[in-house]
């Protein structure tokens, strides 16, 4: 059940990113897992989370899209259609289309993005009137994170970035020019930190990953949890060396490398009040 914020309250919505395109395994949002299409295993799973507001789908005004806007509307969910390759921008539109204050932002490549943490995320970064809350670090490779982004750092994000900054790493320019926001980390429990598993989609290896924990785990419904999907691949090992040959792309690759500089700068802005407060003694 969703929340009902109160008046005044902030409106955290769900974006789940998503189209048919793709270099590596085009048409993947519509894989089958346990008999039903990738998105709607996902969108499903996200508008679970009752720290929500609302959920919608963000996909590219591409008619080949209308296979997702489809689905999402068959669950009730708000579909968005925006520009295709300036995906920053497509989160900008989609955030206003919903009158959202923050985003939850899910890539839809990643079925298995953890509740939990979303939850967690979104408490943090209400309670630190944060900008960008996230978990640093090689985690991120997994494909089970999700982000929360303020609607004014979005938007910041896209007018004074560059057309890199606009791609799918939508956070590129918050993570370069950290300095510029009011960023919070998290981290994950032990139980789900795996850095050498590989739970996104992108590959064909990584969809039969996908299909196999799926068959196991899967059951009419039920949600799939990520630490159910862990627990399995501890247990049984020859299904994480389906896909763990595959290289990472190289913007998550950059994303994780510039996490050494965000937690610098966030360490630094911590001692700031402090150092004024003793100028005004």
């Amino acid at each position: 059940m969703k929340r009902l914020p109160l008046d005044g309250e902030p409106r955290v919505i769900g974006i789940v990113s998503a189209r048919m395109a793709s270099t590596r395994y085009p048409g993947k949002a519509m894989v089958p897992l346990a008999g039903r299409p990738l998105i709607e295993v996902l969108l499903q799973r996200i508008a679970s989370v009752p720290v929500l507001d609302s959920v919608a789908l963000a996909t590219s005004s591409n008619p080949e899209n209308e296979p997702l806007v489809q689905i999402a509307r068959k669950l009730g969910i708000p579909a968005f259609q925006g520009d295709e390759n300036d995906v920053l921008r497509r989160h900008v539109d989609c955030a206003h289309h919903m009158r959202a204050d923050h985003v939850v932002r899910v890539t839809g490549d990643n079925p298995l993005t953890d509740l939990e943490t979303i939850e967690r995320l979104v408490a943090l970064h209400l309670q630190g009137e944060a900008d960008y809350t996230y978990v640093p670090g090689d985690a991120l490779l997994m494909g089970i994170l999700p982000e929360v982004i303020s609607n004014t750092a979005l938007e910041r994000s896209w007018e004074r970035g560059d057309a890199h900054h606009h791609s799918e790493l939508v956070t590129l320019y918050i993570k370069e020019h950290p300095k510029e926001f009011r960023i919070r980390t998290g981290n994950l429990p032990d139980e789900l930190y795996r850095p050498e598993y590989r739970l996104t989609v992108d590959e064909a290896d990584d969809v039969e990953l996908m299909q196999r924990i799926f068959e196991r785990l899967a059951a009419p419904g039920k949600i799939v949890t990520t630490a159910e999907a862990i627990a399995l691949l501890d247990r049984e090992p020859e299904l994480a060396r389906i896909n763990a040959h595959l290289h990472h792309k190289a913007a998550n690759l950059r994303s994780v490398a510039l996490d050494a500089s965000v937690v610098s700068a966030g360490r630094t802005r911590k001692t700031r009040p402090a150092v004024k407060e003793k100028r005004k003694a």
